[in-house]
C-alpha cells in the first residue's frame, strides 16, 4: 500500500520539477521524462582542473558509475540509492518524506572551451560525496613540421 502513495508522491515530483523547469528555463536531460531523481552538484574550474562535487549521501560506491562521453563534453554519473527495507515496513504514519531514493542520473555538460585530459580523470567516494577531478589537457603550442 505504500508504494502505490510513494509512487504518486514520486511522479507529483516530476510534474512540479517538469513545471518549474518551463517556467525557468532549466531544463536537464532525461528528468522530466524518466524515472531517475537528480543529486545535487558543484561544477568549479581551478588554474589546472574542473572539479565536480557531488552530494550522493546514503549510496555506496559500488552503485554509483561514472562515465564520459566519447567527445569528453558530458559526463554522466547514474547509480541507485536503496531504502532500508526495515524502515518501510516499520513505518506507521509519514509526516515528511524529503529524501529520494531509487535510482538517480545527472548528466553534466563540461566548458566546451576548456581542453581536457581525458585519461586522468579520476573519482572518489568519501562522507556522501562523489568527487570527480578532471585535469585540464595542456595547451598546444605551435607545431614545427619537419620538411622532407
Amino acid at each position: 500500500m505504500f508504494r502505490y502513495y510513494e509512487e504518486i508522491i514520486r511522479q507529483m515530483e516530476k510534474e512540479l520539477e517538469r513545471l518549474a523547469n518551463e517556467t525557468f528555463g532549466q531544463r536537464e536531460l532525461s528528468v522530466a521524462t524518466s524515472n531517475f531523481w537528480q543529486p545535487r552538484v558543484d561544477v568549479y574550474e581551478t588554474k589546472d582542473r574542473i572539479w565536480v562535487k557531488m552530494e550522493i549521501s546514503g549510496a555506496r560506491a559500488d552503485q554509483i558509475r561514472v562515465s564520459l562521453s566519447p567527445d569528453h563534453r558530458t559526463l554522466i554519473v547514474s547509480g541507485t540509492r536503496d531504502e532500508e527495507t526495515v524502515e518501510i515496513g516499520d513505518r506507521l504514519r509519514c509526516y515528511q518524506l524529503e529524501i529520494l531514493y531509487g535510482p538517480f542520473e545527472r548528466v553534466i555538460h563540461l566548458p566546451s572551451n576548456v581542453p581536457i585530459d581525458a585519461d586522468n580523470l579520476s573519482a572518489t567516494y568519501k562522507d556522501g560525496f562523489l568527487i570527480v577531478v578532471i585535469p585540464k589537457k595542456a595547451p598546444e603550442g605551435p607545431r614545427v613540421i619537419p620538411i622532407e
